[in-house]
């Protein structure tokens, strides 16, 4: 049987693919069991290995592989680890799984006029999941509590929050025994591809792997960003040369 985590320099991935990591949170939700989602692409790792305290989060995360980077580090390392699971898809399938058992949702994050748009377009494709609240991430600290208390009496199926890693990651940890969501996800910029503010990369890009490229033409001032790319695949490389990966 294939193990169920790969770990790749040091975080723990779910080795399941796309479908069947769908049907995997489904069934938690149907059960009643808190789950607290991390799409990690290359980025996020490099930022794990740095960051002792952002580690420990991911650590107790469902870790699903967000960047073709992450498979082809696997398959450098002999690691069961063959498809990408990407956020925004998974947000995505996780709607549609909402429209289908009429489950709560509430977005947090984003520009105010983005997580409008984004609101009312996934209200519109799936008219039967619930979009029971939504907020901008341009709130202040002493806001916080108000937008948690929100969110628990709610009670969402589904939180999905765009504040950028690893402040979403930290603000949904901060506040999950508050939160009353059965599974959380931090969504980065799905909310800007949704809203139709940011175009995601054409088919034929992303079946060549290059989305990343991609990104990186239509908004050069992710260069610094993108920077972890070529970092990260230097150090599996050289783990897995040591022997230690």
């Amino acid at each position: 049987m294939t193990k169920q985590v790969a770990s790749i320099l040091g975080v723990p991935f779910s080795t399941r693919g796309f479908r069947e990591s769908v049907d995997y949170m489904v069934e938690r939700i149907e059960g009643g069991k808190q789950t607290h989602v991390v799409t990690a692409n290359p980025e996020i790792v490099m930022l794990a290995r740095e960051h002792r305290g952002f580690r420990a989060i991911v650590e107790q995360a469902y870790v699903v592989p967000d960047g073709i980077g992450i498979v082809y580090a696997a398959k450098w390392t002999n690691q069961p680890i063959y498809e990408r699971v990407t956020g925004v898809e998974l947000l995505e399938a996780l709607m549609a799984e909402a429209d289908r058992r009429r489950w709560s949702v509430y977005l947090l994050g984003a520009h105010p006029e983005v997580i409008s748009l984004a609101a009312q377009k996934l209200a519109e494709r799936y008219p039967s999941a619930r979009v029971v609240g939504y907020r901008d991430g341009y709130f202040r600290q002493d806001e916080e509590e108000q937008i948690v208390q929100d969110i628990a009496e709610k009670k969402p199926h589904l939180l999905f929050v765009a504040l950028g890693a690893p402040r979403q990651e930290e603000w949904m940890v901060k506040y999950r025994d508050q939160l009353n969501a059965s599974l959380m996800m931090g969504v980065g910029g799905s909310f800007d591809v949704i809203s139709g503010k940011v175009k995601r990369a054409p088919a034929i890009w992303q079946k060549l792997h290059l989305e990343w490229f991609y990104r990186l033409a239509s908004q050069p001032s992710r260069w610094k960003r993108q920077l972890a790319i070529p970092r990260f695949v230097l150090t599996v490389l050289r783990e897995k040369w040591s022997g230690r990966s």
